[in-house]
């Protein structure tokens, strides 16, 4: 296809509004990322440095803004295509990967935007049902074609999964439909929702197995336009992450965090133990031990190495009871594991690099009504772990600025 992606038009406004919320997100593979976390953050597989992110960025927006073509995007990136090590691969591998970027972007900016103008409440009242339709594609997948012509009301729990696209290079669409339309159709009434399928797939890095819907490819067993109204991110909170600056110019106000939970059960570590002993017992909340690190994908769909490296100085040796804090590395962990609230934001280490930092956030009432604080925060390059008992409103917000990816719904 080197022309404009098939079956859709110019995009609508709310298309290149959800393309350009997103967060520009340095990853080492494709499935750094998974489902919600697609729809709030920018990234391209393999692509971590900041400028060559941007300036592939740059082009995917015209692309979508303009409704270029991918001979055209092509054309734009084609200055990069040295520094990413991608022409060393020969023209075959660049146009797969270009046509990837091009196409997985393009569709997936379109159907949040369809989802957007679908989805309101007055667009609903008058067309409350959904057709899903087949892109006609010769090479289709069996399942999506058997799905063409499919008629669901718009909240059936299909759409949650089923929502196109549903895999790479699916050109699925969904249509509107009005109770004219669906009698025009020859229908008196939506059809009943495919039976539920799964087949299992095993995660290649994480040795994980899940189940899958059949006929969706890893990964994109989500709905891309209810992530970004609805998912990992409010709404009123999605704002691209801006270049490395002051905090001040940084800080958003996206409302209050969510209210702190009840004292947790987890107690502090008994003080005396060495560096080593409180990794280990840190590790072992993420089923890792010295010797073998464990993948853990955090609240936003993010894939993270627990290891004891997050602990190691650049001479290898461990550095973990500053200021006591190794007593309370379970708070930490819990903070990583189930966060009120994750932010990134650009920061400079002390060697003068600039590193992108995620920071996780949790809060938790504890007994005669105070409430605890931890900040758990990590880099490529380094970690940190901060817990405060009883903080103040002020250091609270201090620790809130950069870009907001997920936050914890409300109970």
């Amino acid at each position: 296809m080197s022309g404009s992606v098939d079956a859709l038009n110019l995009p609508p406004e709310e298309a290149i509004r959800f393309f350009r919320a997103k967060v520009n997100t340095p990853t080492r593979a494709w499935d750094d990322l998974r489902h919600g976390a697609h729809a709030r953050a920018w990234s391209v597989a393999g692509v971590q440095a900041d400028d060559m992110l941007a300036d592939i960025r740059r082009a995917m927006d015209k692309a979508i803004a303009q409704g270029t073509t991918l001979d055209e995007f092509r054309r734009d990136i084609a200055p990069l295509l040295g520094e990413l090590g991608w022409a060393d691969r020969g023209p075959g591998y660049v146009g797969w990967r270009t046509r990837v970027i091009y196409e997985t972007n393009m569709r997936t900016a379109y159907a949040a935007g369809r989802y957007a103008q679908m989805t309101d409440p007055d667009v609903l009242a008058a067309r409350p049902f959904w057709r899903y339709r087949h892109s006609g594609k010769r090479d289709a997948r069996k399942q999506h074609k058997a799905w063409d012509g499919l008629v669901l009301r718009a909240d059936d729990p299909f759409w949650q999964t089923h929502y196109p696209p549903n895999g790479w290079g699916c050109g699925c669409f969904i249509q509107s439909l009005g109770p004219r339309d669906l009698a025009r159709a020859g229908k008196t009434g939506p059809d009943e929702a495919p039976p539920a399928g799964t087949r299992p797939y095993r995660d290649p890095t994480t040795g994980e197995i899940s189940a899958l819907p059949a006929g969706i490819d890893p990964g994109w067993d989500y709905n891309v336009g209810q992530s970004w109204l609805q998912g990992v991110v409010p709404r009123e909170a999605a704002q691209p992450l801006r270049p490395l600056a002051s905090a001040a110019e940084r800080q958003i106000a996206p409302g209050p965090m969510p209210a702190p939970r009840p004292a947790v059960a987890t107690t502090p570590l008994p003080e005396g133990l060495t560096d080593a002993e409180y990794v280990e017992r840190f590790l072992a909340e993420f089923g890792a031990t010295a010797d073998r690190p464990a993948v853990f994908r955090d609240a936003s769909g993010t894939r993270i190495t627990i290891g004891t490296e997050l602990f190691e100085q650049l001479d290898g040796a461990l550095k973990v009871n500053k200021r006591g804090r190794a007593r309370f590395l379970l708070l930490m962990a819990q903070a990583l594991k189930d966060p009120d609230e994750i932010w990134i934001d650009w920061v400079v280490l002390q060697s003068g690099a600039v590193a992108l930092r995620r920071r996780y956030l949790r809060r938790a009432g504890q007994p005669g009504g105070s409430a605890g604080f931890t900040v758990f925060e990590w880099t490529r390059a380094a970690w940190y772990g901060v817990t405060t008992f009883s903080p103040s409103d002020r250091y609270v917000e201090g620790q809130r600025n950069g870009a907001l990816i997920y936050r914890r719904p409300e109970e």
